[in-house]
């Protein structure tokens, strides 16, 4: 399955001429994913060439202005542009009322239905699953309600193996049970045993999204089972801030070197960086030094599989 993900906004609530709020664009299969949407989202699209008209999912942790008050100009922009799918929007309780008094008041009508679904409080929520993707929440420790996200990758459990000698003569019905990892018995009674034409899979492609949070160590924790391809993980501030990170519900950039360690992901993502740090060297060298494959996310950046 196809993964890109293109940072569209790396700063933290106040932006600056090199990065903008909070926003991610997610293209995972056949899924055009928007997570988050601080100001200037779409001209950032514009800018590194994602196409808006695809998107087909909105995914907003919580409703700090700097991670969705992109997303009034963006609904807007795509109605002017003749948009007739609906657009799922997945967010806390709060932000369908925002954007309705915003549009009744700005005489908004829009060319295509928006279609919310709401969180609920559970520590966590399948919120989407269908023949390509499952994608959860789970709660993290904010100053308000918010969000982190999951997005798992569906595959078959096994592959068929190539070039056997009646590899033809398999049932085109017993291609999904044996991927499946299920031994497939034919009309005749002949059993085909999964083992003899079939191989494992490889695991599937994971993204873990956490954003706005205090270090949650237990939640790191239960993620070690969960095989995280890539981890994003906010970094606010560096170390010798930490009290600061704790008054503002936010973390930092070893704290996110440690929840990468502590989840056992395999390539770690820091972002959402304040605006004090204009050179963002040390915040990748202090998690570096915790857990070497750690990059920056920073505005522009595309990263695959």
């Amino acid at each position: 399955m196809p993964f890109e993900l293109t940072i569209l906004g790396s700063g933290s609530a106040t932006p600056t001429p090199e990065r903008y709020p909070s926003a991610q664009f997610l293209v995972f299969g056949d899924h055009h994913i928007l997570i988050d949407c601080g100001e200037g989202a779409q001209v950032q699209m514009m800018r590194y060439g994602v196409k808006m008209f695809r998107l087909d999912l909105v995914f907003i942790s919580h409703l700090h202005p700097d991670h969705f008050l992109g997303l009034p100009g963006l609904i807007s922009s795509l109605s002017l542009k003749g948009r007739k799918e609906p657009l799922d929007i997945y967010s806390p309780r709060g932000l369908q009322e925002i954007l309705e008094v915003q549009f009744l008041f700005g005489e908004v009508h829009l060319s295509y239905e928006l279609r919310f679904h709401v969180f609920n409080d559970s520590n966590e929520s399948i919120e989407l699953d269908d023949k390509y993707l499952t994608a959860y929440s789970f709660a993290l420790s904010h100053r308000v309600a918010c969000r982190g996200f999951v997005f798992k990758e569906k595959k078959p459990s096994r592959k068929i193996k190539k070039d056997l000698p009646d590899a033809s003569k398999l049932p085109p019905e017993a291609y999904p049970v044996l991927r499946h990892g299920k031994d497939y018995i034919d009309p005749d009674g002949k059993t085909w045993l999964q083992e003899d034409y079939t191989i494992p899979n490889e695991p599937p492609f994971v993204y873990a999204y956490i954003t706005d949070t205090l270090y949650m160590p237990k939640l790191a924790s239960r993620f070690a089972d969960l095989e995280i391809s890539t981890l994003y993980h906010e970094a606010t501030f560096m170390n010798d801030l930490k009290e600061k990170a704790v008054t503002t519900c936010h973390s930092t950039a070893k704290e996110a070197a440690e929840f990468a360690v502590k989840c056992k992901a395999q390539r770690l993502l820091i972002g959402h960086f304040s605006s004090r740090y204009k050179d963002l060297e040390p915040l990748l060298n202090e998690a570096k030094e915790i857990f070497p494959n750690t990059f920056l996310a920073v505005d522009g950046e595309k990263f695959g599989a």
